[in-house]
Protein backbone atom coordinates (compact mmCIF):
# COMPACT_ATOMS: atom_id res chain seq x y z
CA UNK A 1 0.00 0.00 0.00
CA UNK A 2 0.94 3.58 -0.37
CA UNK A 3 0.62 5.82 2.67
CA UNK A 4 -2.98 5.94 3.82
CA UNK A 5 -3.58 8.96 6.02
CA UNK A 6 -6.26 8.57 8.63
CA UNK A 7 -7.74 10.99 11.09
CA UNK A 8 -6.43 10.82 14.62
CA UNK A 9 -8.63 9.34 17.28
CA UNK A 10 -10.94 11.85 18.88
CA UNK A 11 -14.37 11.70 20.52
CA UNK A 12 -15.94 11.18 17.05
CA UNK A 13 -13.66 8.32 15.92
CA UNK A 14 -13.71 5.01 17.76
CA UNK A 15 -10.58 2.98 18.47
CA UNK A 16 -12.15 -0.15 17.01
CA UNK A 17 -10.65 -3.57 16.40
CA UNK A 18 -11.47 -3.14 12.69
CA UNK A 19 -9.62 0.18 12.54
CA UNK A 20 -6.60 -1.38 14.25
CA UNK A 21 -6.63 -4.34 11.85
CA UNK A 22 -6.81 -2.08 8.79
CA UNK A 23 -3.87 -0.04 10.16
CA UNK A 24 -1.82 -3.20 10.75
CA UNK A 25 -2.63 -4.77 7.38
CA UNK A 26 -2.40 -1.67 5.20
CA UNK A 27 0.42 0.33 6.69
CA UNK A 28 -1.85 3.32 7.21
CA UNK A 29 -0.43 6.14 9.27
CA UNK A 30 -2.33 8.27 11.73
CA UNK A 31 -2.11 11.94 10.84
CA UNK A 32 -4.58 14.68 10.06
CA UNK A 33 -6.36 14.16 6.76
CA UNK A 34 -7.08 17.52 5.20
CA UNK A 35 -9.43 18.57 2.42
CA UNK A 36 -6.31 18.98 0.27
CA UNK A 37 -5.37 15.34 1.00
CA UNK A 38 -8.83 14.26 -0.11
CA UNK A 39 -8.67 16.41 -3.25
CA UNK A 40 -5.38 14.73 -4.21
CA UNK A 41 -6.56 11.18 -3.42
CA UNK A 42 -7.22 8.63 -6.14
CA UNK A 43 -9.56 6.71 -3.86
CA UNK A 44 -11.03 6.83 -0.37
CA UNK A 45 -12.47 4.19 1.91
CA UNK A 46 -13.93 3.94 5.38
CA UNK A 47 -13.48 1.06 7.79
CA UNK A 48 -16.10 0.05 10.31
CA UNK A 49 -17.01 -2.98 12.34
CA UNK A 50 -20.35 -3.50 10.61
CA UNK A 51 -19.26 -2.74 7.04
CA UNK A 52 -15.56 -3.67 7.18
CA UNK A 53 -13.91 -1.74 4.28
CA UNK A 54 -16.27 0.29 2.11
CA UNK A 55 -15.33 2.52 -0.84
CA UNK A 56 -16.32 6.18 -0.89
CA UNK A 57 -17.47 7.44 -4.30
CA UNK A 58 -17.84 11.13 -3.43
CA UNK A 59 -17.38 13.70 -0.71
CA UNK A 60 -19.06 16.98 -1.52
CA UNK A 61 -17.76 17.92 -5.00
CA UNK A 62 -14.88 15.43 -4.95
CA UNK A 63 -15.30 12.09 -6.73
CA UNK A 64 -13.14 8.98 -6.40
CA UNK A 65 -12.58 5.63 -8.10
CA UNK A 66 -14.83 3.32 -6.11
CA UNK A 67 -13.72 0.74 -5.43
CA UNK A 68 -10.16 1.32 -6.47
CA UNK A 69 -7.31 -1.18 -6.23
CA UNK A 70 -6.19 -0.08 -2.74
CA UNK A 71 -9.73 -0.33 -1.36
CA UNK A 72 -10.16 -3.72 -3.01
CA UNK A 73 -6.88 -4.96 -1.54
CA UNK A 74 -7.68 -3.58 1.93
CA UNK A 75 -11.12 -5.22 1.87
CA UNK A 76 -9.70 -8.57 0.77
CA UNK A 77 -6.93 -8.52 3.37
CA UNK A 78 -9.32 -7.55 6.17
CA UNK A 79 -11.77 -10.30 5.16
CA UNK A 80 -8.96 -12.87 5.11
CA UNK A 81 -7.75 -11.68 8.52
CA UNK A 82 -11.25 -11.91 10.02
CA UNK A 83 -11.74 -15.40 8.58
CA UNK A 84 -8.39 -16.56 9.95
CA UNK A 85 -9.32 -15.22 13.40
CA UNK A 86 -12.68 -16.99 13.28
CA UNK A 87 -11.09 -20.28 12.22
CA UNK A 88 -8.42 -20.00 14.92
CA UNK A 89 -11.17 -19.16 17.29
Amino acid sequence: FRVLPDSRLDPHILASITRAAVFALSGAVERPCTHEDLAAADEVFVASTTREVQPVAAIDELTFDAPGPITTQAAAELSAFILSELVAG
